[in-house]
C-alpha cells in the first residue's frame, strides 16, 4: 500500500497554472497546500469551499452523505511589498450528513464547527525563491449527542487546534510566462506533523493543479504511512479571473489512510473591491542597445537588478530593439549587457502609461586605433625595405614597402607600443608609440647604416676618492649594447650609431646617474661619470665667508658650482648641507654660526642654481666636529668648513 501511494504522489508531478485564490480556510494556495506569496493588490476575498465525502466504515452500519461546507472564508493583504508580505485570514464552517436509509435515529443532521483564525508572513528571498510562514487557531464548537456518520465530522468543542506551517515556493513563472511553479509545506497540526507539495501552471482566466498532503502521527513509519497517518493527493481545475472577480475551483481528493475517504472538492472566490489597494501605475520601456564604434546594432541581454519581477529579456540582433510592457511607475534602473562590450546600467524614468525610450550605446571592452609608419634611409631620406616587429604583444611582424617605405598595421588594440625596424646593413632602431581610439599612430624610423658610428669613451670614478668603480654603461630606449668598463682604470669604450642617447651608469653600492650625450660621425666624445653614494660626505674646499658672518663670498662661486653640478648629474639624491666652525668664540655661538652659514649655502643652490629646495637640507653642527687640531691656525682653517652629506634618494 505505502508503495503504491508513493509512485501515486510520484505520478502526481504535473505542472499547473497559477491563478491568485485562497485556499481552504483562507490565505494564498490551493485546496490544502498553501503558496508562500501573498496577494498583491488584492482587496477582501471572501470564499466559499464544499467538501462532501461517502464514508463507509466497516464497524458501524450507518452509511450515507457527509459534507463540509466552509463560509464564510476571509482573506486579505495589508502589506505587499518587494521585500516582505503579510497576509491574515479566518474562516467558519458547518457540517451536514444525510444516512442512505432514513430513521428514527437515522435523520438529517448538521452543526457549526471550524470558526478559524490565522496570518501569514511572506519573504519574497530571490525573483524565484520565496519563502513564508503561517500560523493559526480553530476554535470547535459541536455537540456530541448525534449519531454521525462520519465521526470526525463533528470534534469536541475541547479538540482546539493549533496550526503552524514553513512554506517554500519556486516561482518558475517569473522566469518564463509558461513555467511551473512548486509549493513546499511543512508544518504541526496539534501533535500531527504535516508534509504538503503542490504543482500548478497558469494560464488567463485558467489553472490545473495537483496537490499531496501527507498527515501523519507521531508513532509514524514515515511520509508515506497510510496505516497510522492520512495521505491525499487532490488534482484540480481553476476557472475565472484571479484577483478581479470570480473563480471557481473543483478537485477531487484520493484518500489513504484509517476512515479516510475520497472526497469531491468545490470552491468559489469573490474577489471584492473591498480594502482593494489601487494597483500601482505601470508604462512600457523601449530601447536600442547598439555599438559605440559603428553604430551597429547589439544582440545584449537586458535586465532589472532592482526589479526581480520584471523577466530577462533581449534586444533583437537584427534591429537592437527591445521592448518591456507592464514597468512599474518609478525610476527603474535598466542593465545591458553584450558579449565583449562594457555593461552599462542607466535608471529610466517610467511614467504611467506612456512608453518610455532610451538608447544604449555599448563601449568594446578592446576599442582599436591604427598603426601606419614609414622607414627611410637617415642620411639621403630614400624608402628602405625592412622588418617591422612589436616585442611584448600579440601582434605579428610585417615588413616596409622597398618602393615607399610605408606600413601599415589595422585594427591594433589601443594601448602604448615599442616598435623595431630592422634592415641589412642597417642599425635597428627602436620606437615607443601610444594607440588611441580611432586614430592613427605614425611613427617614422630613419635607419643609419652601419658605416656611421662614432666613439664614446670616459672614465667611472667615486666622486670623493677619485678611485676607479666597476661600472656598466647602458644606453635605454636603444638598441646599443650596454658595455662594461676596465675595472682597474675605470675606462669605458665603445663604437655606437651617431645620434643623441641617454647613457645610464650603474656600479654596485652608487647611485646611477644618467647624462645625454650627442655622437656626430668621425668625432668621439669624452664622457667621465663620478658617482656618489647614500652616506658619502664631501668637503666643499673655497666656500669663504665674512668674518663672524654667514654672507657667501665672491670668490665661493666655483665651489658651489661643483655642489650644484652633483646635484644635476644626480637628480634624485637628497643632500644636507653642513656647517662646521673652529672653537674660537662661545659654543652657542659657533652653533647659531654654523647653522646661518649651512642655510646660507641652501639659498645660494636654490636661488642661483634652481636646485629644488626639498631635495635640500641645512643643519649646524658648529664646533663638535673637527677633522683637525684647534691649536693653530692651519687646524682651524681646516674645521671651518662646509660638508656635503648625501642622505639618500627621493624615492626612498
Amino acid at each position: 500500500m505505502k508503495k503504491c501511494v508513493a509512485s501515486i504522489l510520484a505520478i502526481a508531478v504535473v505542472p499547473s497554472l497559477l491563478l491568485a485564490y485562497p485556499a481552504v480556510g483562507g490565505g494564498r494556495g490551493l485546496f490544502r497546500v498553501q503558496n508562500a506569496l501573498v496577494e498583491e493588490n488584492a482587496g477582501l476575498n471572501i470564499s466559499f469551499h464544499a467538501i462532501g465525502r461517502n464514508p463507509h466504515f466497516p464497524d458501524t452500519t450507518q452509511q450515507g452523505w457527509v459534507a463540509d461546507l466552509i463560509a464564510p472564508e476571509l482573506s486579505y493583504t495589508p502589506i505587499s511589498t518587494k521585500y516582505v508580505g503579510t497576509e491574515a485570514f479566518a474562516s467558519w464552517g458547518g457540517v451536514f450528513q444525510y444516512p442512505q436509509e432514513p430513521g428514527e435515529d437515522k435523520k438529517f443532521g448538521q452543526g457549526l464547527h471550524d470558526l478559524k483564525a490565522g496570518a501569514k508572513l511572506s519573504i519574497p528571498v530571490l525573483p524565484v525563491l520565496k519563502l513564508g510562514f503561517a500560523g493559526s487557531y480553530t476554535f470547535m464548537s459541536g455537540r456530541n449527542d448525534k449519531n454521525w456518520l462520519d465521526p470526525k465530522a463533528m470534534p469536541l468543542a475541547s479538540e482546539s487546534k493549533y496550526t503552524w506551517t514553513g512554506l517554500a515556493t519556486l516561482q518558475f513563472q517569473n522566469i518564463a510566462a509558461s513555467a511551473p511553479n512548486l509549493m513546499f509545506n511543512y508544518g504541526k497540526i496539534n501533535d500531527m506533523t504535516m508534509y504538503g507539495v503542490g504543482f500548478e501552471l497558469v494560464a488567463e482566466g485558467f489553472a490545473l493543479f495537483t496537490e499531496a498532503r501527507s498527515l501523519q502521527p507521531e508513532n509514524s513509519e514515515g511520509l508515506f504511512d497510510s496505516d497510522s497517518g492520512e495521505i491525499r493527493l487532490t488534482p484540480g481545475v481553476a476557472f475565472g479571473t484571479g484577483t478581479s472577480g470570480l473563480t471557481l475551483k473543483a478537485g477531487y481528493t484520493f484518500s489513504w489512510g484509517p476512515d479516510a475517504p475520497n472526497e469531491a472538492v468545490l470552491g468559489l472566490v469573490i474577489a471584492t473591491p473591498f480594502f482593494k489597494r489601487m494597483p500601482p501605475e505601470i508604462g512600457t520601456i523601449a530601447g536600442k542597445v547598439s555599438d559605440a564604434r559603428t553604430g551597429q546594432p547589439l544582440a545584449a541581454e537586458v535586465n532589472f537588478p532592482e526589479n526581480p519581477k520584471l523577466i530577462t529579456t533581449s534586444s533583437d540582433s537584427a534591429t537592437g530593439i527591445f521592448k518591456v510592457e507592464k514597468a512599474p511607475a518609478g525610476v527603474v534602473v535598466v542593465e545591458v549587457n553584450a558579449e565583449g562590450y562594457h555593461r552599462q546600467a542607466v535608471p529610466i524614468n517610467v511614467k504611467g502609461n506612456t512608453v518610455s525610450q532610451y538608447e544604449f550605446v555599448l563601449e568594446p571592452l578592446v576599442t582599436y586605433g591604427v598603426i601606419a609608419g614609414i622607414v627611410t634611409n637617415a642620411t639621403n631620406n630614400q624608402p628602405l625595405e625592412a622588418t617591422i616587429e612589436f616585442p611584448g604583444s600579440d601582434i605579428k611582424p610585417t615588413k616596409s614597402s622597398p618602393a615607399t617605405g610605408a606600413f601599415r598595421i589595422d585594427k591594433v588594440p589601443i594601448g602604448i607600443y615599442t616598435i623595431t625596424a630592422e634592415a641589412d646593413e642597417y642599425f635597428k632602431a627602436s620606437l615607443t608609440v601610444q594607440v588611441e581610439e580611432k586614430n592613427v599612430a605614425s611613427p617614422t624610423f630613419a635607419l643609419k647604416p652601419l658605416t656611421m658610428k662614432s666613439t664614446l669613451t670616459g672614465k667611472v670614478s667615486d666622486k670623493k676618492t677619485g678611485k676607479p668603480l666597476v661600472a656598466t654603461i647602458s644606453f635605454p630606449g636603444s638598441n646599443v649594447p650596454e658595455v662594461k668598463n676596465d675595472p682597474e682604470t675605470g675606462v669605458y669604450k665603445t663604437d655606437i650609431p651617431v645620434g643623441s642617447y641617454a647613457a645610464k651608469v650603474t656600479a654596485e653600492g652608487y647611485i646611477p646617474q644618467s647624462a645625454a650625450v650627442v655622437l656626430e660621425e668621425n668625432k668621439p666624445n669624452i664622457k667621465d661619470f663620478e658617482l656618489v653614494k647614500k652616506g658619502m660626505s664631501i668637503t666643499l674646499r673655497g666656500i669663504y665667508f665674512d668674518f663672524n658672518k654667514a654672507i657667501i663670498k665672491l670668490q665661493s662661486r666655483p665651489a658651489l658650482e661643483d655642489a650644484a653640478k652633483i646635484m644635476q648629474d644626480n637628480p634624485t639624491i637628497r643632500v644636507e648641507i653642513q656647517g662646521h666652525t673652529d672653537n674660537i668664540g662661545s659654543d652657542a655661538y659657533n652653533q647659531k654660526l654654523s647653522e646661518r652659514r649651512a642655510q646660507s649655502v641652501v639659498t645660494y643652490l636654490v636661488q642661483n642654481f634652481g636646485i629644488d629646495i626639498s631635495r635640500l637640507t641645512a643643519k649646524g653642527y658648529g664646533e663638535s666636529k673637527p677633522i683637525a687640531s684647534n691649536d693653530n691656525a692651519e687646524g682651524r682653517a681646516l674645521n671651518r668648513r662646509v660638508q656635503f652629506f648625501i642622505i639618500g634618494t627621493k624615492e626612498k
